[in-house]
């Protein structure tokens, strides 16, 4: 049966609060999401235009009954944090009789979850996937799923559709260059979804996006969205000096940041052409500074030097390091928890993200552990996902002496006092800014003729930036406002180059410290609440997988 589908109306779910998605500073700043769905936005790319397109972001605007009224056809995406909220909008969506849609990682992942609220599931990857299902569209010969295992050359990736975001609601932009990773961690599930070949699109395609973003009047920060920006260091060599002159010639519209493995301080001429480039900051996965740690979980790659170390060389190149780490490994004992602690302020790690080992569908971890029956599985609260505390693994710690170390991680870490000196201690490291220092110069001499542009351009930002905290300071609790403070002035007459940075660490500090006290503290107290009252069958050590006792299937991991 061939359907009657003109008008396509492209959903992406609401996110809950996270330390990832920096909710609590985003009223600061007039935006109402970090970024866009750039996922939606690419499939947008490939439908032919006899088909009209609107888009909808939960994360900025409610869905009204007059979008599900002009639709004909209602396109999901959604990351597993959005899985419930998904789930809720298919409903929604087809009581209104619309055809249904979804695609994305979540249920690429999790398909028996999703085939019952959705009409068609569209998984994988969508350069295959999404065009098979608009062609079958066109003719009325709809299959109700569509999967693949090519991992298709991303020269047939389109420029994503830009034009349909509403770009003032979005900290970032986003563009996708590369996908795929070289490496073997076995809690990951890119190397499961996208391979361990990186697939690179070419200099011109990363150009044209880079034109189509301008041409939408946005500048600022551009999110390179891959999951290791460095997986092929000689192709992006050779890309890097093209955004450089593209970036020069535009007169610096944006700056970048990414995701790379610690390898990259391995690369002195990489480090310097990234920064050359504009790119101003790097999320590594550091994970934990137990190499039996790493080793358990493949990820021997950042087993190879000093970990911090080589952090303080990414920084001294420039580039600020956020940090992702793991704590629950089965060779983690109650010394962890410090020793996170002493990493994070010993490597100079302002923007942390750590959290209990979770076991994601599909991955080598979540096969393991499922064949051994150490995963918990529960359907009575999808929401604890992506709850401060959860994992769905049955730990060799006692769950208990988990969840109060990682209490006592985050109360630490995210003091005002603790982020605020690791943010100056980061910037100590840095290269000194020698205009930035001649601009402070010229600005306590009140000689301002003489500035460029552009730094007449900086000073404007900067103080707009410290009105801007002048606002801010009035809502912060006296805590946090004495030790903010305390931090603008260090920064004033320590590191007046990094004046520049001055709001936007004194709002990450600020999302860290609410969130953590208004969510991620009273939701670990909840899940230690549950667990003294009903503990969890607990792992005996003399039973835990060693590394050299763990059998994973890599198989289907293509590596050449």
């Amino acid at each position: 049966m061939r359907l009657m589908i003109k008008n396509i109306l492209l959903v992406y779910p609401q996110f809950g609060k996270t330390y990832w998605g920096y909710q609590y500073m985003l009223d600061y700043i007039g935006k109402k999401a970090l970024m866009p769905p750039l996922g939606l936005i690419t499939i947008a790319a490939m439908v032919p235009d006899d088909y009209e397109i609107k888009l909808v972001d939960l994360n900025c605007e409610p869905l009204l009954p007059e979008h599900l009224v002009w639709a004909d056809m209602v396109c999901l995406s959604a990351m597993l944090p959005q899985k419930t909220e998904m789930l809720k909008l298919a409903k929604q969506c087809r009581q209104a009789g619309k055809f249904v849609v979804a695609g994305g990682p979540y249920p690429s992942a999790c398909p028996d979850e999703c085939r019952d609220a959705c009409d068609v599931l569209i998984l994988d990857e969508g350069e295959v996937t999404w065009r098979e299902f608009l062609n079958d569209l066109a003719t009325g010969n709809l299959k109700t799923e569509y999967r693949t295992s090519e991992k298709p050359d991303l020269s047939s990736s389109p420029v994503p559709r830009y034009d349909l975001l509403n770009i003032d609601n979005y900290v970032y932009l986003t563009i996708q260059i590369s996908r795929g990773c070289p490496f073997l961690c076995e809690f990951c599930d890119i190397i499961v979804m996208l391979g361990r070949k990186p697939r690179l699109k070419s200099g011109e395609q990363v150009l044209a996006e880079l034109e189509a973003i301008y041409r939408t009047g946005y500048r600022g920060g551009i999110f390179i969205v891959d999951d290791n920006f460095i997986g092929n260091k000689k192709v992006i060599k050779q890309m890097l000096p093209k955004i450089q002159q593209w970036n020069d010639d535009y007169k610096k519209p944006f700056s970048f940041g990414t995701e790379a493995s610690i390898n990259l301080a391995d690369d002195k001429v990489l480090m310097q052409a990234m920064v050359q480039a504009d790119f101003v900051w790097v999320f590594i996965g550091i994970e934990t500074p137990s190499e039996v740690g790493l080793k358990e979980i493949r990820k021997t790659q950042n087993t190879r030097c000093s970990l911090v170390d080589q952090v303080e060389i990414i920084q001294r190149h420039g580039l600020m390091v956020y940090g992702g780490f793991i704590i629950g490994f089965d060779s983690d004992d109650e010394t962890i928890f410090q020793t996170q602690i002493d990493f994070i302020e010993q490597a100079a790690i302002p923007n942390v993200m750590i959290g209990p080992l979770v076991a994601l569908p599909k991955t080598p971890l979540y096969e393991r552990l499922e064949k051994t029956g150490r995963l918990v599985h529960s359907d009575a609260d999808e929401a604890r996902t992506v709850a401060s505390g959860y994992t769905n693994i049955r730990t060799v710690m006692p769950n208990l002496l988990l969840l109060e170390g990682y209490k006592k991680i985050l109360q630490t870490i995210y003091q005002p006092e603790a982020f605020f000196q690791r943010t100056l201690n980061v910037f100590a490291r840095f290269p000194k800014d020698k205009q930035g220092q001649s601009l402070w110069n010229k600005i306590r001499q009140g000689n301002l003729s003489k500035i460029h542009r552009d730094k007449r351009s900086r000073l404007l930002y900067t103080w707009r930036a410290l009105n801007n905290l002048r606002l801010l300071y009035q809502h912060m609790p006296v805590d946090f406002r004495r030790a903010a403070f305390k931090f603008s002035a260090k920064v004033i007459m320590r590191h007046p180059n990094q004046l520049h940075r001055l709001f936007a660490y004194i709002l990450f500090a600020f999302h860290y410290y609410q969130f953590t006290n208004c969510h991620a503290i009273p939701s670990i107290e909840k899940f230690i609440e549950t667990e003294r009252l009903n503990p969890q069958m607990q792992i005996p050590v003399k039973t835990s997988a060693t590394h050299s006792q763990i059998e994973v299937s890599i198989e289907f991991m293509d590596v050449n």
